[in-house]
């Protein structure tokens, strides 16, 4: 088995922990990026966050995937397309050679590895962020941030997303949606929030990705408790824009990823 696939079952079992409510049962997965050979491992479909094992972490190519995002996003998702994808999904193996169908959300990771530049992706289901996310104004909670790690950790304006069917409509929908963020502020969002799903997060390395989303779930939970005490104010969206790339925060979160990396 791989280092990666080692790395990998580490983050799943951390993320996948009762106590970390990020996961239940086979929600949520994580994939990382070989970028040297142009591939990536995921999660096979059905397996536990919490109980995964090296062997439930399959290989993909990422053109493949890719193609198939590009056609969506040329002439809109098909049946066509969703055939081509189970058909790639389901020819996936593991490190061992053994066939192993990959995660119906593998092209929420795809964006990230070939739109985002990252090598690391998470994504999970918090119950303070699907609450958020499930609500009538889930979109204006996500307008701004709360405290200032998230907008250092997580980038000064959240990505909201409405609901998509997990499969191509929700990777078209991750990709469309990156694009357009990237085009309007001339960078990646730190954190994507899945309309009545969930949160997907990303990093340079698997504990930077984890750590994102740590500080995620306490922001979507100092929402709700805002929510509960009259209102939430953000932090004004100038300051956040200061707060997140002065020098020094800067220093600090490379100082942090690369000491999560060591450890």
């Amino acid at each position: 088995m791989s280092n990666l696939a080692r790395d990998l079952t580490e983050l799943s079992r951390k993320a996948g922990s009762p106590l970390a409510d990020l996961t239940i049962q086979a929600e949520g997965n994580a994939a990382v990026f070989d970028r040297s050979n142009n591939r990536f491992l995921v999660k096979a479909s059905g397996v536990v966050m919490g109980n995964a094992k090296e062997e439930d972490w399959v290989w993909l190519e990422l053109g493949p995937c890719v193609e198939i995002l590009e056609d969506a996003r040329k002439n809109g998702s098909s049946e066509k397309l969703t055939a081509a994808l189970n058909a790639i999904l389901a020819s996936s193996k593991n490190s061992d050679g053994q066939v192993r169908k990959a995660s119906i959300e593998t092209l929420v990771h795809v964006v990230a590895f070939h739109s985002m530049g990252v090598d690391w992706s998470l994504h999970t289901h918090p119950t303070p962020v699907v609450a958020l996310a499930a609500s009538k104004d889930g979109a204006s909670h996500y307008s701004g941030t709360v405290f200032p790690d998230e907008a250092v950790m997580c980038g000064p304006v959240p990505l909201f997303l409405p609901f998509a069917n997990p499969g191509l409509d929700l990777g078209l929908g991750v990709y469309e949606g990156v694009l357009e963020y990237q085009g309007k502020y001339g960078r990646n969002p730190g954190q994507i929030i899945l309309g009545n799903h969930g949160l997907a997060t990303f990093g340079v390395g698997a504990s930077d990705a984890l750590g994102t989303t740590e500080i995620a779930v306490k922001a979507a939970k100092i929402r709700l408790g805002a929510l509960g005490a009259g209102g939430i104010e953000f932090v004004p969206k100038d300051a956040a824009e200061a707060i997140a790339f002065r020098p020094d925060e800067i220093l600090r979160k490379r100082l942090l990823e690369r000491e999560k990396l060591s450890s």
